[in-house]
Formats: structure tokens, C-alpha cells, sequence
């Protein structure tokens, strides 16, 4: 009875080996109590054979199916390792590791060793483990290893690429005589990759604009935005700051373009006109944002200045006719910036004509001088000599212009007047009388000066041989005893002549001398006087 007791509890003890054997390899299973061990035995268990028999085994899960293989290209084949005395070499499918050390050494003297893994493929997770021998001690490595843990010294890299061949030189020193046994292992994973290409833009700006300008002059800068990057820059708005001292025609004191967007290696350009108020040096700032591309800005910096002339003229108030009349004319550069180009024109009015004109060229009645450049500040004057012909007032005018556009006028008046020059003449006819004849006295006077004469009076007076008896002239003229009055001739013009006429008896012998005075507004109260002499015999 033992015998077979002892029988049964070796039985369930191989059944149990059979059943975990069938677990790990799918070659057993059970179906209602019955045990199928492949195709070779199968039974039932009568658990009637022994009352006191243990409960029926677990149930054994049937195994998950086998995973499906790998696909080939990730089918590793197997290793192989091939060694010889002082040589080993690992293959795999994916690395090539050789390491040989040196076949004899000493205790007093480093033993070195070298490695060389060669990537057969694109690898990652790459583990290289060399063990350093148990009589031996490690001294250093190059390259320097990962890390060092007791006796594995290790290398490790993310990726290698195919034929990315790694040389790894090892030293180690010897404690004790005998074999020094040293090994590797390694760890290489196929490895695949794939690439996104990931752009970025690259937002430049470049502004221009004039470096001077003049006070109210429109200045327009322009602005240049491009994409240097590989990556589109969306929503791109350029915004250009206005100083204070100029102004846009909007009335806004940031102007911002239109939203855009650029695409790679591409440039857009706009514009912006402003207008400087006031002068000094104004810094122009634009700058470009983008949603994705970030912000850039680049300033134009122009100087604005007030450019200014004057010119002034100066000459005298009254001058005879035949004289010169002399006149200055004054330039300045009354802004703050160099004048260039600047021309000065003298036009001498109707009437005169130039008789000198200091370093100009003479046309006509026209001088002009070329001053060419003036500084801020600086001043060049110039003179012009006229002479008139006819009494009158002329204004003379000159003007100066500069190549930037600047035009100013002056003028001068002047007085031109004659000198009136009073001519008295008188003649008898006939000279000599006899006592109780007759003659006849004729008065010229004539204006020999440039300019009239008023008021021009007549006395003559005779002397008590001659008496006069009818008188006649331009005016008339009374006999006033021995003398004969003319009335006032009120104008006598340049050149003319006034004649008036006495006729007189002699009434005795002698010399008799008639004298006559005329006066003017110009002679001022000094008369002339013409003397005739007349013989009575």
C-alpha cells in the first residue's frame, strides 16, 4: 500500500513538471480533466484510487500566442565570437568590436590593450564594457571612458553612424605575475531615423533717407524688410516713428504700413514723407514685428538746416546827370549751412548806363557775379557805377540766387537832376550912331546846363546918351526911366533860349554902356551881368 502511495505522489510530481513544461512550451494542455502530453500519452486520473488524495492541480492558462517576428530589417543574426590568444572579436549584425592586448608584460610596466569598434550599420544605444582583470588595476584610457564602476570601465554613444569607427586605447597595471585575463562586451541597437525640417525666420530692415534737408522741405525715407531666414515671417507690420520736429500729412505720429507676410530670401519696400518743422539733428526710427519672426528696427538720422540769404543795396539819394553814381551790394549767408551756387544780378534800369562793375560780367545793362560758395555767416560785396542821361528817379534792383532754390531782391532809388547853367548874351545893331539914330538891343539867354531853370528875370539900364523907346521879348517889359523891366519868364528848359529886344535913341556923343542883370531860381539872387558898349558921335 505504501508502494503505491509513494507511486502516486511521483506521478503528480512529473505531471506537474509536464504541466509547467507545457506552459513555457505550448506542449501540454487540458481538456475536462484530461492531460494531453503532444501526441505521444494521454490518460484520466481516477482521484477514486486514493480517498486522501490532494486537491486536483491549478488550472493551467493556455499560453499567449508566440509575438509576431520582427520585421526583417530589424533581424538580428546571430553572434559570433572568435579569440585567440591575445585577440578577441565580436560580430554582430549591427558592430564589429576587436580588442587586442599585449601578449607579454610585467609588473613594473603598464599592459596595453586597444580596442576598435566598427559600426556595420546606423547604431544606437551603444554600450562598450571592458572588464578590468582581477590582478590588474586600471591606470587611464583615451578616449576617457563614460564612467568607471569597480572593474567595467564604459563607453557609451547615442548614435554612430555606419563605419563611424571608434579606437579606444586602454592601460593597465599588472599586480602579480600570471595570466591577465581581460574582457568586452557591447550593446548596439539598429537605429532609424527621420527628419521634419523646422524653419525660422530672420526678420533684417534697412532704412534710407537724405542726410540733410531744409526746414519745410518734404523728406522721404524708405524702408526696406526682407526675410533672411528659411521660414516664411507672417503677419509683418513695419511702423515708422515720427520725431518731434516733423511731421506726416496724417497728423500721426506712428505711421504703420499694411500687415504682410514674406516669404524666404524675400524683401518688400516702402516709403514714408515727412516734413521737418524746425532745424537740428532728427533720428528717424522704423521698425518691422512679425508673429513668428520676432522684431528689428534701423534708424535714418538727417540733419535739417535753415538756409538763408540776404542781399542788400545801397546807393546815393540824388545825383547829377553826367556823374557816376556809385552803388554797394551786400550778400550774407544768413542760415546755418553752406550756400552753393550762389549769383548775384545787377539790372540797370532804363535810362543809365553801367560804367564800372567790380569782377562782373558786363551784357547790356545787365552785370552778374558769380560768388559761387558762401559759409554760414559769410558776406561778399560788390559795387556798380551807373550814370543817367535824362533827369528823373530810377530804381535799381538786384537779386541773388542760389542752386538750392533761394531768390532774394534788393533796390536802390536815386534822384537824377541836371545843373542848369545860365548864358547871358546882348548885341546892339547898328554900333556906331550918330546923335538922334536909332539901334536895337536883342537879350539872349540861354540855358546851357542839363536841367531847368525858374523864374528868370530881365533888368537892363541905360545910360543918360541912349534912351530907350519900345521894348518886346518872350515877356513883356516896361520903361521904367532909364531902365526896362521884363516880366518873370517862369521856365527855362535845358537848352533853350529867351530873346527879348529894346529898341533905343541916341541923344548925345560918348560911349554909352548898357548893362544888363538876369537873375534865376538856380542863380539864387546873384545876377548876371552882360555889358554892351555903344559909340555916339
Amino acid at each position: 500500500m505504501k508502494r503505491t502511495i509513494h507511486t502516486i505522489f511521483r506521478l503528480r510530481f512529473v505531471l506537474a513538471l509536464l504541466a509547467i513544461s507545457s506552459i513555457l512550451t505550448g506542449c501540454i494542455s487540458r481538456s475536462n480533466g484530461n492531460y494531453s502530453f503532444g501526441n505521444r500519452w494521454s490518460g484520466r486520473l481516477d482521484p477514486r484510487r486514493d480517498a486522501k488524495a490532494a486537491e486536483p492541480p491549478p488550472l493551467i492558462v493556455p499560453p499567449a500566442p508566440a509575438p509576431a517576428p520582427p520585421p526583417a530589417s530589424y533581424v538580428v543574426t546571430e553572434t559570433t565570437t572568435t579569440t585567440t590568444s591575445n585577440t578577441t572579436e565580436i560580430r554582430t549584425a549591427n558592430v564589429l568590436v576587436r580588442k587586442i592586448i599585449q601578449a607579454r608584460g610585467s609588473t613594473s610596466s603598464d599592459l596595453e590593450s586597444t580596442i576598435t569598434l566598427t559600426p556595420l550599420r546606423h547604431i544606437g544605444e551603444v554600450y562598450l564594457n571592458d572588464y578590468i582583470p582581477a590582478n590588474a588595476t586600471f591606470v587611464r584610457a583615451e578616449p576617457p571612458p563614460t564612467s568607471v564602476s569597480g572593474r567595467k570601465v564604459t563607453w557609451d554613444w547615442f548614435e554612430l553612424k555606419q563605419n563611424e569607427v571608434q579606437n579606444i586605447k586602454i592601460w593597465v597595471r599588472p599586480t602579480g605575475q600570471g595570466n591577465v585575463r581581460n574582457c568586452i562586451t557591447v550593446h548596439a541597437l539598429p537605429m532609424g531615423c527621420v527628419l521634419a525640417e523646422i524653419g525660422e525666420p530672420k526678420l533684417g530692415i534697412v532704412k534710407t533717407g537724405p542726410a540733410t534737408a531744409n526746414i519745410g522741405q518734404p523728406v522721404t525715407y524708405n524702408i526696406a524688410v526682407s526675410n533672411t531666414g528659411n521660414s516664411a515671417a507672417e503677419n509683418v507690420v513695419v511702423t515708422d516713428i515720427v520725431p518731434n520736429g516733423m511731421s506726416h500729412s496724417s497728423g500721426q505720429t506712428q505711421i504703420s504700413m499694411p500687415t504682410m507676410n514674406l516669404q524666404p530670401g524675400e524683401t518688400k519696400t516702402t516709403s514714408v514723407t515727412l516734413t521737418p518743422r524746425q532745424s537740428g539733428e532728427f533720428v528717424n526710427r522704423a521698425e518691422a514685428r512679425s508673429s513668428n519672426g520676432g522684431a528689428v528696427s534701423d534708424t535714418a538720422i538727417t540733419r535739417v538746416t535753415q538756409p538763408s540769404v540776404s542781399i542788400d543795396k545801397r546807393g546815393p539819394d540824388m545825383q547829377f546827370l553826367g556823374k557816376t553814381a556809385t552803388y554797394q551790394i551786400t550778400v550774407q549767408n544768413t542760415g546755418d549751412t553752406t550756400l552753393q551756387g550762389v549769383t548775384v544780378t545787377d539790372n540797370a534800369p532804363s535810362g543809365t548806363r553801367i560804367t564800372s562793375s567790380s569782377g562782373a560780367q558786363v551784357a547790356g545793362n545787365q552785370a552778374t557775379w558769380s560768388v559761387g560758395t558762401l559759409q554760414a555767416g559769410q558776406s561778399r560785396t560788390m559795387s556798380l557805377g551807373l550814370t543817367a542821361a535824362q533827369a528823373g528817379t530810377t530804381v535799381n534792383r538786384a537779386s541773388v540766387r542760389t542752386a538750392g532754390g533761394l531768390n532774394k531782391d534788393a533796390q536802390a532809388q536815386t534822384l537824377w537832376r541836371g545843373f542848369a547853367a545860365i548864358l547871358v548874351e546882348m548885341v546892339d545893331n547898328p554900333d556906331p550912331l550918330q546923335v538922334g539914330d536909332s539901334t536895337t538891343y536883342t537879350i539872349r539867354v540861354t540855358n546851357q546846363g542839363t536841367a531847368p531853370d525858374q523864374d528868370v528875370s530881365i533888368r537892363v539900364r541905360f545910360p543918360d546918351n541912349i534912351q530907350p523907346t519900345t521894348v518886346g521879348g518872350v515877356t513883356q517889359g516896361q520903361i521904367q526911366g532909364s531902365d526896362v523891366v521884363f516880366g518873370v519868364l517862369p521856365t527855362i528848359s535845358p537848352k533853350q533860349v529867351a530873346t527879348w529886344t529894346i529898341k533905343a535913341k541916341s541923344v548925345s556923343t560918348g560911349d554909352g554902356r548898357i548893362t544888363a542883370s538876369v537873375d534865376s531860381k538856380i542863380l539864387g539872387g546873384r545876377p548876371v551881368t552882360e555889358i554892351e558898349s555903344t559909340q555916339v558921335y
